[in-house]
């Protein structure tokens, strides 16, 4: 990790607090969706093929990894001692190494929380008799489609000066994404992230949401690179 930014991040994240309330809000609302979807009796497993608590696991995933994600770097939700790329740009750090510093450090995080919530995942496709093959399938997904939403994010932390700015585009934002995109066209229809979980969790992700969502991430970055290298320049 030869990015100081990278390493910077990764540092303030595994020791703010906040982030490990954000981890048990999420494992707890994971591990409460699990328990209630529990067959009354466990030796009737075997007759059990639907996938319908895995599905609605990775519905809740890709919602929760997505919204602190994007949250973490649009500053919604502050991390103590996370600098943002604004006062970064003051010091001596390139704009690439900021902006490289901070995806990273997002993707990584998403990970991490793919990760911590495996064993929930795993438990609800022996539950339901699904094959590993999906909650692979499911789990790229999700690390594509919430760091390329998460990167939104960090483009809104160097656009907007203002707060209460970031947070109105943020959720407006986040909004079109997950309710704009369920009125498209059927063709389309693989853009609601929602929708291409679902699709993602029968053992092939759409490449139509795959290739939006990695190419949003990365259209974003350039836009912040660029941004903070006129801001560096001014």
């Amino acid at each position: 990790m030869g990015n100081p930014v990278l390493r910077g991040d990764l540092r303030a994240r595994s020791g703010s607090r906040k982030i490990w309330t954000l981890e048990a809000i999420y494992l707890g609302i994971l591990g409460a969706l699990v328990f209630l979807g529990l067959p009354p009796e466990l030796g009737r497993l075997a007759e059990s093929h639907e996938p319908s608590l895995f599905v609605a696991v990775l519905w809740v995933q890709i919602v929760l990894l997505t919204y602190f994600a994007s949250a973490c770097l649009a500053q919604e939700i502050a991390v103590e001692g996370e600098k943002a790329p604004i006062d970064l740009i003051f010091a001596p750090f390139a704009a690439a190494a900021i902006v490289g510093g901070k995806s990273l450090s997002s993707l990584v995080t998403i990970l991490y929380w793919l990760l911590l919530g495996a064993p929930l995942l795993v438990l609800t496709t022996a539950i339901r008799q699904i094959p590993i093959g999906s909650l692979l399938s499911a789990a790229g997904l999700i690390a594509v489609v919430a760091w390329g939403i998460a990167q939104v994010g960090l483009l809104y932390s160097v656009v907007f000066e203002a707060e209460f700015s970031r947070t109105v585009a943020h959720w407006m934002t986040l909004a079109a994404i997950f309710a704009g995109t369920t009125l498209l066209p059927p063709s389309l229809r693989s853009l609601n992230p929602v929708e291409a979980t679902t699709e993602a969790a029968s053992g092939v992700p759409p490449a139509l949401a795959v290739a939006a969502y990695a190419g949003l991430g990365a259209l974003c970055g350039l836009w912040t690179w660029e941004r903070l290298r006129r801001l560096a320049a001014a």
